[in-house]
């Protein structure tokens, strides 16, 4: 245990701060969208040259400690298979590093895009600038020529000896003062701009190939990126054999009726409604039609049991209704993308936002619930709804280890909607009676009711 805790405490170091134990710099690159954009820019001295040449430095050093973080993960699930906690710990760790990848990964790319655009400018500029060192260098040229055949000669001797007079010795002493003061300091002017023109071709360079480091720092990212997807993918494999018990023994606590009052069917609602006006339909309709189950009932692919199905679709989804029915329970206190591993919150525990609704469908009433949402409900508790009406957006929320919607369905026989409604709101018992860590109170396994159906049976 105790070299388990030591690994785990040396990958979270690493992880969790691979963008800061680097190396005292220079400069301090904390702030990598600035320096991204300042670098992806032509510098105009040699200091911002050395800056951005650190910021390389700097990223290839962030890419190594990168490396060695994931390692680190790989080598510590196979020995946290036993450990539950330190599972969701280490999936933590992981979720908080793919994210800075995934940012690196996107701010990458977009220097790369600005880059590209940078050299093609710098490229322009520079045939612009050696077009106007080429039309300065002719037109001094051609003026000293012409100012050497109004004079007839620079040299002195011939300025006194060849002039016919002092108006035309003084004639030739301005054109001497006009190529020895105004010409110079173009010329001077000229070598500036050669100079200039120079520094940019340097930095031409250094623009193409901090773009070709970039890329090859992209390309790395991304293979470390679905290395620490598929370390982060084992981890939940293994951790989805463990957690059902440990889901159990949450959800089979007595529920505190009085924390959960809100979301739940109010007496006074029930007590108002005409059940009999709420329609019995002859099926179901998918509920989640934009995404793909990605974990059937009762087991999860690698192992595990699994009490309901995913259904895997992008944050923002619309869960539709899947029979006209009614709302008992609603609740979306959780932020919609706040998923990960070991978060238990929401109701039941570990759900995060949450809806469960009653409906008849072919005589027979059910109960459906859908956990793991976004906090965008159109629907509260007590609130009648139609076939294929948009209850509410998926998300990622609660014990989830990425976007979907987990769905489990109860089948209550003939149960009445009223009785239904009365025992919710009497235990807030969202499984009526089924459990949490059993297929015995499967249908087929029972035969009777309540008892728990696959979703499978009525959602394609």
């Amino acid at each position: 245990m105790k070299k388990i805790r030591k690994l785990l405490g040396f990958s979270l170091s690493l992880s969790m701060a691979a963008a800061f134990c680097l190396p005292i710099y220079a400069e301090d690159y904390s702030d990598e969208d600035t320096w991204y954009k300042k670098c992806t820019q032509v510098q105009t001295t040699q200091e911002g040259v050395d800056a951005c040449l650190g910021f390389q430095e700097y990223q290839q050093e962030k890419k190594d400690k990168l490396a060695n973080s994931i390692k680190d993960f790989n080598s510590s699930i196979a020995e946290l298979t036993q450990n539950v906690e330190e599972m969701e710990q280490l999936a933590q760790e992981q979720k908080a590093l793919k994210e800075q990848l995934d940012s690196d990964i996107a701010a990458q790319e977009a220097s790369i895009n600005e880059l590209s655009d940078n050299i093609e400018q710098t490229t322009r500029d520079i045939a612009e600038k050696e077009e106007e060192i080429a039309r300065w260098d002719a037109q001094i040229k051609k003026r000293m020529q012409n100012e050497q055949a109004g004079t007839g000669t620079n040299q002195v001797i011939d300025l006194i000896m060849g002039s016919r007079g002092l108006a035309d010795l003084l004639r030739r002493l301005t054109g001497i003062e006009r190529i020895t003061a105004s010409d110079q300091n173009q010329i001077e002017t000229l070598n500036e701009m050669k100079e200039a023109l120079e520094f940019s071709r340097t930095e031409l360079e250094r623009l193409k190939k901090d773009a070709e480091d970039q890329k090859k720092v992209l390309e790395d990212n991304r293979e470390q990126a679905a290395e620490l997807e598929a370390s982060y993918n084992e981890l939940v494999t293994e951790y989805e054999k463990k957690k059902t018990e440990l889901e159990a023994q949450r959800r089979m606590a007595q529920a505190d009726m009085d924390a959960i009052r809100d979301f739940v069917i109010s007496a006074s609602l029930s007590g108002n409604l005409d059940f009999s006006s709420i329609p019995s339909v002859s099926g179901f309709i998918n509920p989640v039609p934009a995404g793909r189950t990605s974990a059937g009932t009762w087991a999860y692919p690698g192992g595990g049991l699994h009490l309901g199905m995913d259904r895997a679709a992008p944050i923002g989804s619309e869960l539709l209704a899947p029979a006209s029915g009614l709302i008992i329970f609603a609740s979306n206190t959780q932020p919609s993308n706040s998923g990960f591993l070991g978060n238990w919150s929401g109701y039941p525990a570990g759900s995060g936002n949450c809806i469960e609704m009653l409906a008849e469908v072919g005589g027979t009433l059910y109960a459906i619930s859908f956990a793991h949402l976004s906090n965008t409900f159109y629907v509260s508790a007590g609130q009648t709804v139609s076939q294929g009406q948009v209850l509410a957006l998926t998300g990622n929320s609660g014990n989830s280890s990425g976007a979907h919607t987990h769905i489990e369905v109860y089948n209550l026989g003939s149960m009445s909607m009223a009785d239904a409604v009365a025992r919710f709101q009497a235990g807030g018992d969202t499984a009526f009676g089924t459990g949490w860590g059993t297929t015995s109170t499967a249908c087929e396994a029972t035969g009777k009711t309540p008892c728990r159906e696959r979703p499978e049976k009525f959602f394609s």
